[in-house]
């Protein structure tokens, strides 16, 4: 099974490196191509392990609910707004892939931080020593 897996991937990879080296194509498909030759040595980690996927559907399944919240409540007002609602819902979906108690977490690097400001947000919510 493992072979069969790796023969597989490596194959993929070797097509996709292929198809990348052929000159002839429309420019949507250059500017594909040029991503696959610029960026190779971030695109092709899941050909090593089958532990990692050939796709982000997780990543997309995770911004969808953002996505239509953001829809729904007509987006922000402001760029400021904005990159906060970015930063709050970055913190919030990295702690829930840390702890089971996102809220409780939070909860205590924001009252950490309102006895003693000058206390490291980062620190107080992701440092587990």
């Amino acid at each position: 099974m493992r072979r069969n897996f790796t023969s597989r991937r490596s194959n993929s990879k070797r097509r996709f490196k292929s198809w990348c080296k052929h000159r002839r194509s429309t420019p949507t498909f250059r500017k594909s191509k040029n991503i696959f030759r610029e960026k190779a040595a971030r695109l092709y980690h899941w050909t090593k392990s089958s532990a990692l996927p050939a796709d982000n559907n997780r990543a997309e399944r995770e911004l969808r609910p953002l996505v239509i919240a953001r829809k729904i409540s007509f987006g922000s007002q402001s760029q400021q707004g904005a990159q906060t609602r970015e930063i709050l819902m970055s913190v919030l979906h990295t702690l829930r892939k840390r702890t089971n108690d996102v809220f409780g977490a939070f909860k205590r690097a924001l009252d950490a931080l309102a006895m003693d400001e000058t206390r490291d947000p980062f620190k107080l919510l992701f440092d587990s020593s």
